[in-house]
């Protein structure tokens, strides 16, 4: 039994029905080759979202990997989207199972994320390992917008150049996706070999985001830490509900979001051997994040007015960056030991 005072309520569960991916993409932090459990089955995954369900989860993210490679992902989406008011979708597009559109028109996702990198599609074919992956990113997309499903376009940038952005604000705007999210690659997996972080100085990074602030949409979504986003743009920035979640990998194994795919440390206990409850009760993964996130963060995290609500951003890169789950953003460290950081943001003491 657990002897931690206090237990959050499961809020959210990301679930990776599909070993692997049907990509290679450049940025990938997620080793598919690395994994060789057999996914569960369909009937697993059920008893699995009801008991995450009595626990009080109301929200699940099917992701991966690339989870519409599931034998078992349309009557998976259709059971999940029975059972949660809101279920989304992170895919890269690619594929169109039997049976998806009619199962997504009779029972609608909360949203669709697509991942589609430049409006250039031999650049993105280079960066997503697959030619002609562009053309069936964009269509999937298209059908997205005509079945009236909420959606996002997910860009993943390593630099600071800005006319690639400003062509995919052209491309979003022509196939008249709903937002588009700007993710910076980090150095993770295969990322440490073109992450955003090592190409360019803070301060042109900082200039960066200044310019998609003044000269891009509201529905262009930089995933910016909120101490280095303006006022305006604060309540469109999603945050992630880390004392609130968890993850479960394509054979029950019970995560950190996906980050388990790479580092089995991040692991513990494997449905159905494990309950929902006991996992997420007993993990020693979530009591270091409970006892620490937020109220032992280290270096400007620390000194941040966001910190209840930012949580120091991704847990896991900041462990990537700063080998702790509760290091500092390394992009607000970085602005802060350059006397960059927004002082309006630091606590006044």
């Amino acid at each position: 039994m657990t002897t931690q005072k206090h237990i959050p309520t499961l809020g959210v569960l990301y679930i990776n029905p599909a070993k692997g991916c049907n990509l290679h993409c450049k940025h990938c932090w997620v080793n598919e080759g690395s994994f060789s459990g057999e996914p569960l089955s369909l009937e697993l995954w059920k008893e699995l979202l009801l008991q995450a369900k009595k626990l009080g989860c109301s929200y699940v993210k099917l992701t991966g990997g690339e989870p519409l490679l599931s034998k078992d992902i349309v009557p998976l989406y259709a059971f999940t989207a029975e059972t949660f008011p809101r279920v989304s979708v992170e895919t890269n597009g690619i594929l169109q199972p039997d049976g998806l559109w009619e199962t997504f028109r009779g029972k609608k996702p909360y949203h669709v994320s697509v991942s589609l990198d430049s409006a250039d599609p031999k650049k993105h074919d280079d960066f997503r390992g697959q030619a002609g992956a562009w053309k069936k990113t964009v269509d999937f997309t298209e059908k997205l917008v005509k079945n009236g499903i909420s959606n996002q376009v997910i860009m993943s940038v390593s630099d600071t150049e800005r006319k690639p952005v400003e062509d995919m604000v052209r491309l979003v705007k022509k196939v008249r996706a709903h937002t588009l999210k700007i993710n910076f690659i980090i150095p993770a997996g295969r990322g440490k070999d073109n992450s955003f972080y090592d190409h360019s100085s803070i301060g042109d990074i900082l200039d960066f985001f200044n310019w998609i602030d003044r000269e891009t949409p509201r529905w262009v979504l930089p995933s910016v830490p909120a101490a280095l986003l303006p006022v305006n743009r604060l309540s469109a920035l999603g945050y992630c509900p880390v004392r609130n979640l968890m993850g479960v990998l394509p054979d029950g194994t019970f995560s950190l979001c996906g980050i388990a795919f790479s580092k089995e440390e991040m692991a513990w206990g494997r449905f159905p051997e494990t309950s929902v409850q006991e996992a997420w009760e007993n993990s020693p993964v979530y009591r270091v994040i409970r006892e620490s996130v937020p109220d032992n963060l280290t270096g400007v995290c620390r000194l941040c007015i966001h910190r209840d609500s930012c949580t120091g951003g991704c847990v896991v890169n900041n462990m990537e960056t700063g080998g702790a789950l509760t290091s500092p953003d390394i992009l607000c460290q970085k602005a802060y030991e350059s006397g960059l950081f927004p002082e309006t943001r630091l606590i006044q003491r």
